[in-house]
């Protein structure tokens, strides 16, 4: 019984951790966006088509297209999605530039962000017009038929649209812009943010895939205008209003290195206040502007200290797992916004006016070739019921990381060696608690399975390190998170390995436990699970248990069945399984429906998780 049992659970288990994990291609990087790809980030610049009537030049300029689609994984309309652009006469709509940069970005891999849907600037001219004889329900009419036209006209090719850009003032404290969506005669929709509400209600029933932001420019670090932001998204957030990110502009100034807005302790600051809420961040029109000559070039010293501040907001970036996307305002110096808006400052990107990569250039890719990545308590999850807590003696884990690059390029399972050990590393990837390594079951791009040592039974915190590398040459990470420890955190493997229903059960004559193999009352089930914590006599790490009933756990176990006490027949190790798996056997009571019934075990005071079921006839 024993052996056919291990087998099943082990390769189960091992056929889950395989499919979850996304190989990438190891690589050689040299490019931005193959170290962007490394790290799981996006990368991204705005781009422009002949959206004014001018060269295009995605058909003209073979230096703007080489670097464009082989720096930069991600595209943004520059122009091109703008009112101006799209909605030339009322309810007249022209996206042939918008269409082009989306063919442009589908021939070369790119994702689109688009960009935007309702703004204070470059609005068509028949709208103030308009505006200035329409009802508050006209122009709810218009702004609702806009988003929804272009909306819909990307679905499925934009993943994801500033919804609203810089509806906020710069004084202190900041409030709403006077536009005609708000007042003068407005949508109707209050005096408040109402109408930005709207405007991503909207959006999203035009596209429910697409992330929806909301964009602004200095908001990157603590401030006025901040504040009014975030005030704003936690009043959505609450009210379910659907927006998933907020777009940081990051148009900087040099303003004498290190003393910039915004410091990287206040982005940080301002990413997290963020992440609290579970909104994501994109950074999404980065330059940092420096006084040039009249040729258009800055100084070396400037170049250097402008280098510094990119690699800053960078790496500020990688290490908050809610910052998700990194974009610049341009590909070149050649069609930066900067001169024109700026006199006498330029010089603001990663590539020059020959398309040739400045030190900013090189500062991006330090970043993303040396930043620690994060690792957070939330991310080290029991591997049968996915849920984070504190960690016990033996339990099977599952670490995710931020980045979805960071490990092996391909999964790599790992084997008992002849003593009947697993490893405790895996093509670079150890994982630490305390001083002991965890022997690993497997690890891949993103992802590592390992099993809690032993020797963490009896403390309160344990400090876990994962050390891993990356799929550059010679480059490795590590990163340590502090844990709680309790003695015991059970949890059931479930059939469809995601922490839910039907468990992962054997019956009595060792077939899988469902609703066409359901158990009788009275009959034994072994039911699989982890974290059971300390076994009588100890336990080696990473050892596979001998092949029949052994130790028992050291604490009491209880279990029910539908509600109803069920009889513990044994409780410990599972045999032929890693030191870690826990086999609890229990005998169906009588008097249960039949069905699947819940099953809940309890180990010391902690019981496993709500959801799992055992089928009863």
């Amino acid at each position: 019984m024993g052996n056919q049992k291990s087998v099943w659970r082990l390769a189960a288990w091992i056929a889950f951790a395989l499919a979850a994990a996304v190989p990438l291609d190891a690589q050689t990087t040299t490019t931005l966006r193959q170290a962007a790809a490394a790290r799981g980030i996006p990368i991204g610049a705005a781009a422009q088509a002949d959206e004014y009537g001018e060269t295009d030049p995605l058909t003209t300029n073979g230096n703007y297209v080489n670097i464009l689609s082989t720096q930069y994984d991600q595209l943004e309309p520059g122009n091109a999605m703008k009112w101006q652009v799209t909605e030339p006469g009322l309810n007249q709509y022209n996206f042939q530039p918008g269409d082009e940069l989306v063919a442009f970005a589908q021939k070369y891999g790119m994702r689109v962000r688009g960009h935007n849907l309702c703004w204070y600037q470059q609005n068509p001219s028949w709208l103030a017009p308009y505006a200035a004889t329409a009802t508050a329900a006209q122009m709810a009419t218009v702004l609702e038929n806009h988003i929804n036209t272009e909306v819909s006209h990307y679905a499925g090719q934009v993943f994801a649209w500033d919804v609203v850009n810089e509806a906020f003032t710069d004084s202190s404290p900041s409030t709403l812009r006077d536009i005609v969506w708000l007042d003068n005669p407005g949508i109707g929709a209050g005096t408040g943010t109402g109408y930005i509400e709207q405007a991503f209600r909207w959006a999203h029933a035009a596209d429910p895939n697409a992330l929806l932001f909301y964009n602004d420019y200095s908001i990157e670090g603590p401030g006025a205008k901040f504040n009014a932001v975030l005030a704003m998204v936690t009043d959505f957030v609450n009210r379910g209003v659907p927006i998933n990110g907020v777009g940081f502009e990051m148009h900087l100034e040099l303003n004498g290195y290190p003393n910039y807005y915004p410091s990287p302790a206040g982005l940080a600051q301002n990413m997290q206040a963020l992440a609290a809420l579970g909104i994501q961040v994109h950074i999404t029109e980065m330059d940092v502007r420096l006084p040039v000559n009249s040729s258009g070039l800055a100084t070396a010293a400037d170049l250097q200290q402008q280098a510094q501040i990119y690699q800053d907001v960078m790496t500020v970036c990688l290490q908050q797992p809610n910052c998700t996307a990194f974009q610049v305002w341009g590909v070149s110096y050649n069609d930066s916004w900067i001169p024109g808006a700026f006199p006498g400052y330029g010089a603001a990107l990663p590539f020059d006016f020959n398309y040739a990569p400045t030190p900013a250039f090189n500062a991006l890719l330090t970043a993303l070739q040396t930043t620690t990545p994060p690792i957070h308590q939330n991310y080290v999850v029991n591997s049968a019921s996915y849920q984070s807590a504190a960690v016990a003696p033996g339990e099977l884990l599952t670490i995710y990381n931020a980045n979805a690059g960071a490990g092996p390029s391909s999964p790599v399972t790992g084997q008992a060696d002849a003593s009947g050990k697993f490893p405790t590393s895996l093509s670079g990837v150890q994982v630490t608690f305390g001083s002991t390594p965890a022997p690993l079951l497997f690890a891949g791009p993103g992802q590592v399975n390992a099993i809690v040592p032993f020797e963490v039974a009896g403390e309160q915190l344990t400090a876990m390190q994962y050390t891993y590398n990356v799929p550059m040459p010679g480059l490795s990470f590590a990163n340590t998170v502090t844990l709680p420890v309790t003695s015991a955190a059970p949890a059931i493997f479930s059939l469809a390995e995601n922490g839910s229903g039907p468990g992962a059960i054997l019956n009595q004559d060792d077939s899988v436990n469902s609703a066409s193999s359901p158990a009788a009352a009275g009959t034994e089930i072994q039911i699989f699970a982890t974290g059971g914590g300390a076994v009588v006599g100890g336990a080696t790490d990473g050892a596979l248990w001998p092949a029949v009933l052994g130790s028992l756990v050291t604490q009491p176990v209880t279990a029910t069945i539908g509600g109803v006490t069920a009889q513990v027949d044994y409780a410990g190790p599972a045999p032929n399984l890693v030191s870690g798996a826990l086999q609890v056997n229990l005998t169906i009571p009588s008097g249960l429906a039949s069905g699947p019934q819940p099953v809940v075990i309890t180990v010391g005071t902690a019981q496993t998780q709500a959801g799992i079921t055992v089928a009863v006839k």
